[in-house]
């Protein structure tokens, strides 16, 4: 299979020209497992992810993870946290200050086009809408298996596997052109939240909010690891 494995296969799903406007929803399962203890009961979850040319959202049920993208090509970026009604607010600033190299194609496509590059291609099956790419590999200390949609630039289904023993599994369980009508909608539920500058995070260490949105910054290495006092 070495002779399919390859970059220049994989580098083509990335250079893909901009991904048509979808939602999907996809059925989650989060399994974590420690040496020497009994196994936990998976988890599962119900994601929804919707994209179009100036909007991309994850939208996980109590965290929302909203892109946004104006006419001049500015992004930002807003985190929605359900269970205490309030909305944090990273503008093209304050992504730019914490160097936050945003790429919308990646966005666009659920998973990192520089992951996906690193993948090693097993196989491919069917041709057109039916085609399906089969691919594997190891980054970092994650195992990533992946069945592939080049016509909607999606996972139909996609493991990691971390050292440790957590495991996420994700399903593709259907897609449309734009939300079904008993999909949530962006915004709907969160239009009367109280809204926070992710600038203002210096002054705020006391805020709960704050310390869970700076745990995910952190946690995608948007930010140091600091001691709060």
């Amino acid at each position: 299979m070495s002779q399919h494995a390859t970059a220049p296969e994989v580098t083509n799903v990335e250079a893909a020209p901009i991904a048509v406007p979808i939602a999907a929803r996809y059925a989650v399962t989060i399994e974590r497992a420690a040496a020497g203890l009994p196994r936990v009961k998976p988890q599962s979850h119900t994601w929804y992810f919707y994209r179009d040319a100036q909007r991309i959202a994850l939208l996980k049920g109590s965290v929302d993870e909203v892109w946004f993208r104006d006419p001049q090509q500015r992004v930002s970026f807003e985190r929605v946290f359900h269970d205490d009604a309030r909305v944090v607010d990273y503008s093209t600033g304050e992504l730019a200050t914490l160097h936050v190299n945003v790429d919308w194609a990646a966005l666009s496509t659920f998973i990192d086009s520089s992951e996906l590059a690193q993948l090693k291609l097993l196989s491919k099956q069917g041709q057109g809408r039916n085609a399906r790419w089969y691919l594997r590999g190891k980054l970092g200390q994650e195992q990533l298996t992946v069945e592939w949609l080049p016509a909607l630039q999606l996972p139909q289904r996609l493991t990691r596997q971390v050292r440790g023993g957590l495991t996420v599994r994700m399903a593709l369980v259907a897609s449309a052109p734009t939300p079904l009508p008993n999909w949530p909608e962006i915004g709907v539920k969160s239009a009367h939240y109280l809204h926070l500058d992710a600038a203002d995070f210096g002054d705020m260490d006391y805020d709960p909010v704050v310390r869970k949105s700076e745990a995910l910054d952190m946690r995608l290495g948007w930010r140091a690891s600091h001691k709060h006092d």
